[in-house]
Parts: C-alpha cells; structure tokens; sequence
C-alpha cells in the first residue's frame, strides 16, 4: 500500500508531466491564459485537426486546470496560479539558456534575490561584447539607443570621464536625469574638478579643451533642477545599470571581480520595468545630494589636493 507521501509525489510528477510533457498541452495553457477561447478560437491558433486537441484538453480538465461551459475553455482558479508560475519558470530558463556564458562567469550578487526571481522579465536581452579596441563604440551603441528618452537613470561605479559628458546634451532637451555614483567615483569627481585648468593648457591644448568641457558637463548636471545625484556607499554594486523609457543596460564584474565590458541590453517594455525596480533598489539605499551644495564641492570650493584630469588622446 502506497504511503501518503508517495502518493503525492506520484501526483506531483503526473501533474508536472501533465504540463510539460506535451507542448500542445503547455502551450494551450498558455493560450488561455490570454483569456477564455471557443473551439474555433482554439482551432484556429494551433491549426492542429480538433480530434488531436481533445487528448490534451481532456488530461487539463481531468487536473482541474481548465473548465469547459457554454461552448467555452477557460482556465480555473488553480489553472491561472498554476500558469502564472508556469509562464515565469520558462521565462527565466529561457533568459539563461540564451545567455549561459554571460550568467556563469559573471558574479550574480549585486542582483538582490527578489530581482533573480523576476530575471525571466529580461526578455530577448542580447549581450554586448565589443572587441577591446571598438570598446567606446560600445558606450556610442547605448548613446544612439537611448536616444529621445525622457527620463535617465544611471548607477556608475567605474569612472571615465566620457560616462558623464552626456549630460547637459539631455538636460537642455528637458529629459530628467538620475545619477548613483559611488562614494569613490565621487571622490575622484571633486579631485578632478579642483584640477587647475590653467597648469595643463600649455602641456596639451586637447586635455584642456576636453577639461573645459568636462567642467561645463558638470556643471549642468550638479547645478540642473531636472538632475538629481546620489552616492552609495556599499560594497555589493553592479559595474553599471543605466534604463530609460527605451532601453535596459546593465554590467557585473566576472566571477574573479574583473570588469568584462559585456552588457546586458533590452528594450522590452518587462525588462525596462525589472531595470527601474533594479536601479530603485539601489537608490534607496542611497544618500542623496543636494544639487547645489553638491555643485560648489565638486566645482572646487572646499580647497584640497589638486589632481591633474588625465585624458587618452
């Protein structure tokens, strides 16, 4: 005589066949989860003949998956939480299936347990591998992507000046910009905006013109009324996430703690909602500035160690 536990595993497993087993079966769930279907509407999706169909529909309704009244199929109650879970399990096997590599190597910690649940949500996200000599083309690849949102939001953990000389081009078009820098990046901010510009125009006419632009580009962002500035101060942080109303970016040291320069990018309406509730995390974990107390810090009021803008030319 069977014992009680496995009778229930023998369910579980039939229940589990039952779903993922046949894909006329999963897929009909999944159909239905789109709401209540007639025959005909049924018929006309799968373009199977109907008496290969009632097999499968027979097995839904003897689970209680499905209910058939007037002339229509529907999922029950149970049918809809099953599905919805369902949907979410195949989702995330999809997003790593895809991107096995990129999920493997990279260091998952920055990604806080409730955002790896939802990580299915990173629908038809692509990776971002440039060569290392075509690596600005990469920043220039997201620039023309995000073009024409209204609003940005980016995390930057890893300085470059060129991260930030976007800036006032977004700010003067009226597009709201949120900024998480590091407590580091931030730090290297101020020192490099109490650089006196006068003591590198002789040694290299270059490194001062992009200086003078670099100041003008931080100005408008720490001094701007659509921009607003935070700094985080923890240890775990992704390399980078920058969203907008297009696009999803985001970037994680490899599993030694080496940065890659691969980036997860997607422009799916679900992945654009799963990056603000990422970036949201991390801002509310956050100290935010105030723009212009911020602004005469890093404009070199607070007198200090002067550090020289190093630029590759």
């Amino acid at each position: 005589m069977q014992s009680k536990i496995e009778i229930g595993v023998v369910m579980r497993c039939s229940l589990l066949d039952t779903i993922f087993i046949s894909e006329k079966r999963k897929d009909l769930l999944l159909f239905l989860k789109e709401g209540a279907k007639t025959k005909e509407e049924i018929r006309e999706h799968f373009k199977f003949p109907w008496k290969s169909m009632i097999p499968q529909i027979k097995k839904l309704l003897e689970w209680n998956l499905v209910i058939y009244e007037n002339d229509i199929y529907s999922l029950t109650p149970t049918g809809e939480a099953i599905v919805e879970n369902m949907q979410n399990l195949l989702m995330s096997l999809s997003i790593h299936q895809d991107n096995l590599d990129y999920w493997s190597d990279h260091d998952l910690s920055p990604i806080p347990r409730e955002m790896l649940y939802r990580i299915g949500e990173l629908e038809e996200c692509e990776v971002l591998e440039p060569d290392l000599p075509s690596i600005f083309e990469q920043q220039e690849e997201i620039l023309k992507r995000i073009s024409g949102s209204r609003k940005i939001s980016t995390f930057i953990s890893v300085y470059h000046p060129s991260y930030f000389l976007p800036f006032s081009s977004y700010l003067e078009k009226g597009v709201e910009v949120n900024v998480i820098v590091t407590e580091q990046v931030y730090s290297i901010l101020q020192d490099d905006m109490r650089a006196d510009s006068e003591n590198i125009s002789g040694e290299n006419p270059f490194s001062f013109s992009m200086k003078k632009e670099y100041e003008k580009e931080m100005e408008a962002l720490f001094k701007s009324d659509s921009s607003h500035i935070f700094t985080y101060r923890e240890d775990i942080r992704p390399v980078s996430i920058t969203v907008t109303d297009k696009l999803l970016s985001f970037s994680l040291m490899d599993r030694n703690g080496r940065y890659t320069n691969r980036i997860i990018v997607s422009s799916r309406p679900s992945a654009l909602k799963w990056g603000e509730d990422l970036f949201k995390y991390y801002m509310d974990r956050s100290e935010r500035l105030e723009n212009k107390s911020a602004a005469n810090k890093v404009s070199g009021e607070t007198k200090g160690k002067r550090r020289s803008l190093n630029i590759e030319t």
